[in-house]
Order: structure tokens, then sequence, then C-alpha cells
């Protein structure tokens, strides 16, 4: 299943990562708390060639549910459209051990 470019980085943005560039043309997204406090918790969603993409293709929507710490894809869409929030993603990834909120 692909997935247009704008869609998720909006659903993202909306859940507190923000969307950074490196290098020439890699596209990042780095989860926040609160807008401030930066986490290891970061994902490719984009870049990586001259040529403007407007969707992502099965294999990076696969790459980017997975470095996420989402179990499926589905929940990943979940996410993305709202019925999974953001308080609920930190929740998961404390429990998963790669967010340590002291």
């Amino acid at each position: 299943m692909s997935l247009d470019l704008r869609y998720v980085h909006k659903g993202l943005t909306k859940k507190g990562f923000k969307i950074e560039k490196e290098g020439k043309s890699d596209i990042y997204c780095r989860f926040y708390i609160d807008g401030e406090i930066m986490t290891p918790v970061r994902s490719k969603v984009g870049g990586h060639s001259r040529q403007k993409y407007k969707t992502l293709g099965d294999s990076l929507v696969n790459r980017i549910y997975k470095t996420l710490h989402f179990e499926n894809k589905n929940q990943f869409i979940d996410f993305l459209e709202c019925p999974f929030s953001k308080e609920n993603y930190k929740k998961m990834l404390i429990m998963k051990g790669q967010l340590k909120i002291d």
C-alpha cells in the first residue's frame, strides 16, 4: 500500500514529529515531546533522489512503521488518522523501552 507523502508528513507533524532535512536530499521525521525535547525515535520519510515523489511506496511505508516501532501498518495508519493518539504512542514507546521519561 502506497501513501501520499503530504498525508504522511501532515499526520506525523500533528502527533509531535518534526520533518527534518539531512544532507542534500534525505528527509527524516523525529519525535519530539512537548515540541522541544528531541527523542531518538526517527525514520527516513523521503528524499534520496532528485525526483520529487508524491507517494511513498509500500517498501518505504513498511520501513517507516517498523522504525517508528508500530506493530503493523494498520496501527501506523491509525496513528496518522488520529484514533491512535500521541499520548498512546508515547506510552507504547516507553513500554517497548524505546523512550525514557524522567
